[in-house]
């Protein structure tokens, strides 16, 4: 029994020191270009999809947020409610008799996660970019704009961004700023490995016609921003970072909140990898 003991620590003393000279070589390697974003003189047609369930509380400073975007390319802002039992739809329907850019969305029914109600607002989308903000996430007024330079490279299916907490008034809220930061430095750094392995929710673009190919999200799995990440690279595209935009979202504020998160971040993970084990050692992340 010691034995064994001994030999697990060891293996994970090897793992461990084998990403952290992984990552410290990257990033000296790459250090100069951890801020540098393509340059691009087209305007690509943009609509952004928020889906939205229950989210009275942060709806309106969310889509008030993606209005004061200074892209001049972005024509709509969908706002797909997923039969929320709150007054999450009056407010939005209040806010597209307000601005011509917002169209109200409701689903038929309940799709009982994010991307049910994505797909649903992906439907109405006709622009070259598609993007995705969730209903409690704010983008700085640059984010996008520093974004879509990376689509001038056709292989790009999606662009992803810094990822940073909103709420830090307690020290769960403090400590996943900290998290977040982490995990933000270490994706960009994943880019240089052609690795980037999730597009996260609170603001993502996709090339339209890339995410059509792929048939949206998978509707099954807990974490459809995964899943939809290693179905591009499955399918031959590149997943790319601006660290320089950014969006703030609230994090879990309890616990409880926070076990459940995480839970569902580790299914889905489960089910994408199950979903795409044949792909080890080939594409992406484990190529």
């Amino acid at each position: 029994m010691p034995e064994t003991i001994v030999i697990i620590y060891l293996i994970y003393i090897f793992i461990a020191l084998y990403f952290l000279f992984l990552f410290t070589l990257n990033f000296l390697q790459n250090r100069k270009e951890i801020f540098s974003i393509p340059k691009t003189d087209r305007d690509y047609s943009l609509s952004i999809v928020i889906p939205c369930y229950n989210e009275e509380d942060s709806i309106e400073g969310t889509i008030e947020a993606v209005l004061n975007l200074d892209y001049k390319g972005l024509k709509k802002i969908f706002v797909v409610d997923d039969c929320s039992t709150d007054n999450s739809y009056d407010i939005i329907k209040k806010l597209e008799g307000k601005y011509p850019q917002v169209v109200a969305l409701k689903t038929p029914k309940n799709t009982g996660n994010a991307g049910g109600a994505k797909n649903y607002g992906m439907k109405f989308v006709d622009t070259e970019l598609i993007g995705f903000t969730d209903a409690d996430s704010y983008p700085d007024s640059n984010a996008v704009s520093s974004m879509v330079g990376f689509f001038d490279d056709k292989k790009v299916g999606a662009v992803t961004t810094r990822i940073l907490v909103r709420n830090k008034n307690n020290f769960l809220g403090k400590m996943q700023a900290i998290e977040y930061k982490v995990i933000a430095f270490t994706r960009k750094l994943l880019e240089f490995l052609d690795s980037i392995y999730v597009t996260p929710g609170p603001l993502v673009l996709y090339r339209k016609s890339a995410l059509s190919k792929i048939e949206g999200f998978d509707s099954k799995n807990m974490t459809e921003d995964i899943e939809a990440t290693w179905h591009l690279i499955h399918d031959g595209y590149k997943v790319r970072m601006s660290f320089i935009s950014k969006v703030t979202t609230v994090a879990p504020d309890t616990l409880k909140k926070w076990f459940t998160q995480r839970i569902r971040w580790n299914i889905g993970g489960y089910q994408t990898i199950l979903k795409y084990k044949h792909c080890f050692f080939r594409k992406g992340i484990l190529g």
